[in-house]
């Protein structure tokens, strides 16, 4: 009966040890991303310390007597290694700031470009207002003046091929009177040759 009250005893005890193992590494899994501070330590979040007091506890670290502090400093340190503390901010209250102030200047510019787009688009149509709208007699002056346009461009093409036309027809004709010269030249330089190559055959 002991040695089974003994391995009982001994089975309870490892229960228990493994238990307080994994609770330790569910703590550590939960507070590795934000780090792990001592209680002694009492100057390293100062600043995230207070600030917990003032927004989350309303208590002012400056009125607290030196045991309070010490109390709520524990607190403090339970919370954060276990990462419960109520807000981000009170893990590292320095890289909470500069992100808020980010996230304000971003939300700043993307107000201001909407604000710039609006105002553009009043200018335009504010423009688009002042602008005198042509009459129907101004429309009709205009069209007219497109069509006359038109009709001179046409005769201006029109006159141009022509002329083209009418010169290439010149230089084919002076080619063809050049060429007829040519030909002529050189028949009548054959009679010539034919006329002496029979004198000198009437002659021997």
């Amino acid at each position: 009966k002991k040695e089974k009250k003994s391995k009982k005893k001994k089975d309870k005890k490892k229960s228990k040890d493994k238990d307080k193992d994994k609770g330790a590494k569910n703590l550590n899994d939960q507070s590795c991303s934000y780090g792990f501070i001592r209680q002694a330590e009492k100057f390293h979040k100062q600043d995230e310390f207070r600030c917990w007091l003032s927004d989350h506890k309303n208590m002012d670290y400056g009125c607290l007597p030196q045991r309070a502090r010490e109390d709520l400093w524990g607190t403090f340190v339970e919370d954060f290694n276990t990462a419960t503390l109520p807000h981000e901010k009170y893990y590292d209250l320095s890289k909470w700031e500069q992100g808020e102030s980010k996230r304000k200047n971003e939300k700043m510019q993307k107000e201001l470009k909407k604000m710039g787009k609006k105002a553009s688009k009043k200018a335009d149509k504010k423009q688009q207002a002042k602008m005198p709208q042509e009459t129907d007699e101004e429309i009709k002056h205009r069209e007219r003046a497109e069509e006359r346009q038109k009709r001179a461009t046409k005769e201006y093409n029109t006159e141009m091929e022509a002329t083209m036309l009418n010169h290439a027809a010149k230089e084919k004709e002076a080619m063809a009177k050049i060429l007829g010269a040519m030909m002529n030249k050189m028949s009548g330089k054959a009679g010539v040759d034919e006329n002496m190559s029979k004198q000198g055959a009437g002659g021997k």
